[in-house]
């Protein structure tokens, strides 16, 4: 868990605080052996219905069919980030509509730290918080690693977040929208989870195409509050208490998982963020041939990427115009 506390006001333009090379325009498209994607002007995977959305090669040799194997294409392409709070409920951004989370920039950082880097930037419609997403990952690794700051320009109580997605893997002609979900990994059936080389319900759940058995999973290990969720309502839930609660597929009575055109997602709970302090979130798409055989980042693979002192300097920059706006009348 990061929480970056709050720093001085300083009188600092956008434009030295993100610096002049900062790009603004979208997509961003980053490719490596196993992924193939783009990060859009929403800062979401995919963009719309445009090639690509989010595909896998699981072989590992850069071969993309963008017929079969994308996850957010064909079909309604949804995936997206949540917002909530005692303040003003759930605001976010999906890849295909209702956004009430702006744009400030986005910028391909691929080649440095990383062979895929790309930053977004954004700011929220009613004025309560800042965001970045950082999306990253090697050319030969089977994983997607974002790491999400939120940066308070107002009080904001019982603060919570969620990513989730729609997984198609085989929503082509012929084939089916559906996929087999699962919370956790439960690689003996035993129904507990804490076997070798398992994951809790709490940190991973996956979806799985019921044709091709190709694999998309979601994994954290932050230590703020968190749990994944499977919803019925495949194509558009960004609301984080869903994915804090379990989703619909929660009680013991449904045991835990479905198989229909489901969505998965994960959810945090952050708490209380007063104004300039921010809250740091790591988690990862994962991605198998089966479920079984899922990139989980391990403790020696990069999943974070250091907090840039711009960032931060972006919400305390913006929150110090508002007050001068306010002072000003």
């Amino acid at each position: 868990m990061i929480k970056t506390k709050k720093l001085a006001l300083a009188s600092i333009t956008l434009s030295a605080m993100l610096g002049a090379s900062a790009a603004t325009a979208a997509p961003i498209f980053m490719q490596g052996n196993f992924l193939w994607t783009q990060v859009s002007d929403d800062g979401t995977l995919g963009n719309e219905s445009d090639v690509p959305g989010l595909i896998h090669d699981p072989t590992g040799t850069g071969t993309f069919d963008t017929a079969r194997g994308d996850y957010l294409r064909p079909g309604i392409p949804f995936e997206g980030f949540g917002i909530s709070s005692d303040q003003f409920g759930t605001v976010g951004n999906r890849n295909s509509s209702g956004d009430s989370v702006s744009q400030v920039s986005i910028t391909d950082l691929g080649g440095g730290a990383f062979d895929n880097h790309v930053r977004w930037t954004g700011t929220a419609d009613n004025g309560f918080f800042d965001i970045v997403h950082d999306f990253f990952f090697d050319d030969t690794d089977e994983n997607l690693n974002i790491t999400t700051t939120i940066t308070a320009i107002n009080d904001m109580t019982n603060l919570a977040f969620s990513r989730a997605i729609d997984p198609d893997p085989d929503n082509y002609s012929g084939g089916s929208a559906s996929t087999n979900n699962e919370r956790g990994l439960d690689l003996n059936n035993d129904g507990d989870y804490d076997d070798a080389g398992e994951l809790a319900q709490t940190d991973f759940i996956s979806a799985s195409g019921v044709i091709s058995g190709l694999t998309i999973g979601m994994f954290t290990d932050s230590d703020y509050e968190h749990n994944t969720g499977i919803e019925g309502a495949c194509c558009s839930q960004i609301n984080p208490a869903d994915y804090l609660l379990g989703g619909d597929f929660a009680p013991i009575a449904f045991g835990f998982d479905s198989s229909g055109d489901n969505g998965i997602g994960l959810g945090f709970m952050i708490g209380d963020l007063n104004a300039g302090d921010s809250a740091t979130l790591n988690y990862s798409y994962v991605f198998g041939d089966t479920v079984g055989t899922v990139d989980i980042p391990g403790d020696d693979d990069p999943t974070t990427v250091p907090v840039p002192a711009t960032i931060l300097l972006f919400g305390i920059g913006l929150m110090g115009m508002s007050m001068r706006k306010r002072f000003a009348k």
